[in-house]
């Protein structure tokens, strides 16, 4: 069995203890003496496993202080419609596609039930990997109804942000969306398009999205889970009515 070298031992631990929670956001992580003494390490591992993390943005170093915690998941708010892409824009990434693929597919029943069509009709499948600062964060598949987008075909590549692009191009604006959220495991083909290795968590979103009530889209993305992170803000507390 090929050994793993010291750096990346002490990077996979601290990144596990990262994304566990074992540090706050904004926490220093322990002095490079403490580390050392703690991995049983050199000065020069412990600096080559913190410029990994650096690199993918779970911390920074301050001049003078230390070494701190980034709050490094991109967090989309569930409570206003916006895209993956408008999300990691907001977050400050450079947001782009890859390997976009445009086809199209019969509608199966559950894209017949979400889009309000019969089942077997033609539907428009826009296909990408997104990536975030060329990182592979989401794959993305939506599925719109032909006679709503002309011509779509002609823009393979041309699309980073799909809402926005249906609203300058088509004139289609987007006001409501249901989602339903589930987890899932990165399968074969997941791990290779996302790079990351098999069985890693995923975040699983099918989405509806509406256009003065009708629907327009219909989304599969699947998303890194231990990078992008869903916020929900709930007012009011259900009480279920009782005859008892």
């Amino acid at each position: 069995m090929e050994k793993i070298p010291a750096y990346m031992r002490v990077y996979k631990i601290i990144k596990r203890e990262i994304i566990d929670g074992e540090y706050a956001i904004g926490e220093l992580l322990p002095p490079e003496p403490e580390l050392e003494k703690r991995f049983n390490v050199s000065r020069t591992t412990v600096r080559r496993a913190v410029d990994i993390l650096s690199r993918e943005g779970f911390v920074v170093a301050k001049q003078g202080r230390g070494t701190q915690i980034l709050d490094y998941r991109t967090k989309q708010n569930l409570n206003m419609v916006t895209s993956i892409s408008e999300t990691l824009r907001k977050k400050g990434c450079k947001v782009r596609p890859k390997n976009m693929y445009i086809d199209t597919i019969e509608a199966t029943p559950r894209l017949s039930a979400d889009l309000g069509i019969p089942v077997g009709e033609k539907v428009v499948r826009v296909q990408r990997i997104q990536l975030a600062d060329e990182k592979p964060i989401a794959i993305m598949r939506n599925h719109l109804i032909p006679a709503m987008v002309p011509g779509i075909e002609n823009y393979v590549n041309a699309i980073t942000s799909l809402y926005q692009f249906l609203e300058e191009q088509y004139n289609i604006n987007i006001d409501s969306a249901f989602d339903r959220i589930s987890a899932k495991s990165a399968d074969f083909t997941d791990a290779e398009m996302l790079q990351i290795p098999i069985g890693s968590a995923l975040l699983y979103m099918r989405r509806v999205c509406y256009a003065n009530g009708r629907p327009v889209c219909a989304d599969r993305l699947s998303l890194v889970g231990d990078r992008y992170e869903l916020e929900i803000n709930m007012e009011g507390r259900y009480k279920e009515d009782s005859m008892f």
